[in-house]
């Protein structure tokens, strides 16, 4: 495990990293660089980098989401319609008491899940998801491996996974 895989200080040649990644991703999208979009495709970045996803084809994945979903055609702004799933909101709204470190492997997880399996970080499935995954750990299955593989079984096998990922 490197030293800043729970970290939130970034070294240099990860800022490097993630800048070759936010460039790779503005060109694909073709959006500025001094835009409301580019800001928020930071955001997203930098907090799944610190979050422990740090390949960066899982990285360029989770950002191509907002390819079609986040990006109004006639504006640079990121649309709002679509909000993002966030297990520290799911925690809050179940009453759940979740310390920050467990609700950073909670978003890990949900964050994976949805990269594998497809699945918009938004929309019904994936609440339905964040839901299970918190679930699953208030029942005890704390490992983070272990909920990343009931929640991929979950995923696999479910209705849902069949027809529509925004169901």
């Amino acid at each position: 495990m490197s030293p800043t895989a729970n970290s939130k200080v970034l070294l240099p040649h990860e800022i490097d990293e993630i800048e070759q990644i936010f460039l790779y991703v503005l060109r694909g999208l073709g959006v500025p660089r001094n835009s409301e979009a580019a800001e928020a495709i930071a955001i997203r970045i930098i907090n799944c980098y610190q979050g422990g996803v740090r390949e960066s084809g899982a990285l360029k994945y989770m950002i191509g989401f907002y390819k079609t979903q986040a990006l109004n055609e006639n504006s640079d702004a990121v649309t709002l319609s679509k909000r993002l799933v966030s297990m520290e909101e799911i925690a809050g709204a179940l009453n759940t008491r979740i310390i920050q470190d467990e609700l950073e492997i909670l978003q890990r997880t949900f964050d994976r899940v949805c990269t594998w399996c497809g699945i918009p970080p938004y929309g019904n499935r994936a609440d339905r998801l964040a839901r299970h995954i918190i679930d699953e750990f208030g029942s005890g299955l704390k490992d983070e491996a272990a909920l990343f593989e009931n929640a991929m079984w979950r995923e696999q096998n479910s209705d849902a996974a069949t027809y529509r990922s925004d169901a």
